[in-house]
């Protein structure tokens, strides 16, 4: 009897064994990774982040795929990330104003040590834009005068309050001293082609979305948020409110992140993930294409650029909430 006992303890401790073995945790990722866009389809940080998403089998050895959850001002794409599991398999295109700016005027329920930035993606340069055969607006002097004559100005933003071309164009006008409606949409396309459509006189955009718009006469810069102007190929050096007499200033950034509850080392994968792309031939072309560049910060420069940008935001929020 006793031998019997033996045995079966011996057979169960060696079956033991094996169950544990099958339980082993695959590598990471063993599935598709997916990343959530606050913005609609076609707007900067969607065109690149598709751009990113599209070398998922080559440098992840898995897909990835943008899934657009757009609205609240970024804060339903926010929530779903807080929502997800902290298994690293979802990651969301952030920027700045969700913790800067957001917050002074829509309830969240996250805040910046809820996160990890794992990588930069592009510096934001916001210009604002006019379809001249629709409003007859080619400067923004022609624009003051517009609007000192009466004329109903409506302009298009890429997202409602808290979201970040709509504070800064909302700022202009008020600085501007100009009553004007703001229109809303989905992102940067969305906001272009309402301008192109003649539906609004007055647009915020990015590169690459505005660009060729420009180019080929259809619409035209009046300014831009960036202190020392721009320099757009193909368009030319594109002054800023600042140089034009306007006190009002902005730089925007967009990044990659995860939840911060995520595992380090599978933070770790996702970030050179990135990289890779950033370091790819193809995808450089692509970026100059668009006329820009990848951003590579760290975690620690992006946490940096939102804490100056928050304490830059205070006076905007003031004069216009």
């Amino acid at each position: 009897m006793k031998r019997t006992m033996t045995i079966l303890l011996s057979l169960l401790l060696v079956c033991g064994s094996v169950f544990a073995q099958g339980k082993t945790e695959k590598p990471f990722p063993s599935k598709q990774v997916t990343i959530i866009m606050p913005w609609g389809l076609g707007g900067g940080p969607d065109t690149i982040a598709r751009k990113v998403a599209s070398y998922g089998e080559k440098y992840l050895g898995q897909p990835v795929i943008v899934e657009n959850k757009c609205g609240g001002a970024g804060t339903i794409a926010m929530d779903a990330l807080m929502q997800a599991p902290d298994d690293g398999y979802t990651m969301v295109c952030s920027n700045g104003p969700l913790f800067s700016l957001t917050p002074a005027f829509v309830p969240v329920d996250y805040t910046l040590k809820d996160i990890t930035p794992l990588i930069g993606m592009r510096i934001v340069e916001f210009v604002i834009l006019s379809n001249p055969s629709s409003s007859g607006i080619h400067t923004l002097e022609e624009l003051i005068a517009a609007g000192k004559s009466g004329k109903h100005i409506k302009y298009a933003t890429t997202g409602g309050p808290g979201n970040d071309s709509y504070t800064m164009i909302s700022v202009l006008f008020k600085k501007l001293g100009i009553e004007a409606e703001a229109v809303p949409y989905d992102g940067g396309q969305d906001a272009i082609n309402a301008l192109v459509g003649g539906h609004v006189d007055i647009a915020i955009g990015s590169p690459p979305v505005y660009r060729d718009y420009v180019r080929n006469g259809q619409l035209a810069c009046l300014g831009t948020f960036i202190p020392e102007g721009i320099e757009v190929e193909g368009i030319g050096k594109i002054p800023s409110f600042k140089e034009q007499g306007i006190d009002t200033e902005f730089t925007g950034m967009d990044y990659f992140a995860v939840k911060n509850s995520v595992p380090e080392d599978r933070k770790a994968i996702l970030t050179k993930y990135v990289k890779d792309v950033y370091a790819d031939p193809e995808f450089q072309a692509f970026m100059e294409s668009l006329g820009m560049q990848a951003w590579d910060a760290t975690e620690d420069e992006i946490k940096e650029k939102i804490t100056l940008q928050t304490e830059a935001m205070d006076k905007y929020i003031k004069l216009i909430k």
